[in-house]
């Protein structure tokens, strides 16, 4: 009774105009995994020191990036030196930028990325302990 009301991704859209266009070219799926019992976090079921080398995107190419979290908490996902896109329903034009994106437990989310900064990218939860318990990995713009 108080008037107040829980926004969630839906709510969002752009306050800027849509560089980008509608088509993907190619579309890619991250696990958010982890043990409890152990208290280990990690992408794919590997924690940071396991992985066997970066995740690859294109300089320029329009990438739907599906986060699918298989723990029971949520998970802020951060991705340094580009935007990911949130497609909550909104029309292409409205879709949201954030730098950050929460994956709530058992979501599977979807988010559109353009990277246009070559290099490496740090790619991570943003519970520092998520992050220190092997919740990272390095992205590769090339």
């Amino acid at each position: 009774d108080n008037d107040r009301r829980v926004l969630t991704h839906s709510d969002l859209s752009s306050a800027e105009p849509q560089p980008y266009e509608d088509t993907v070219d190619r579309e890619m799926t991250i696990h958010l995994t982890g043990n409890m019992e152990r208290f280990t976090f990690s992408f794919d079921g590997r924690k940071f020191s396991e992985q066997p080398g970066p995740y690859w995107f294109e300089h320029g190419e329009r990438l739907r990036l599906w986060l699918v979290n298989h723990t029971m908490m949520e998970h802020p996902i951060h991705l340094h030196g580009m935007w990911m896109q949130i497609e909550n329903g909104r029309d292409h034009e409205d879709i949201p930028y954030k730098h950050t994106v929460l994956v709530q437990p058992g979501e599977k989310l979807p988010v559109l990325i353009t990277p246009v900064e070559s290099g490496d990218w740090a790619f991570h939860c943003h519970l520092l302990y998520h992050m220190d318990a092997g919740m990272f990995q390095v992205v590769r713009v090339s």
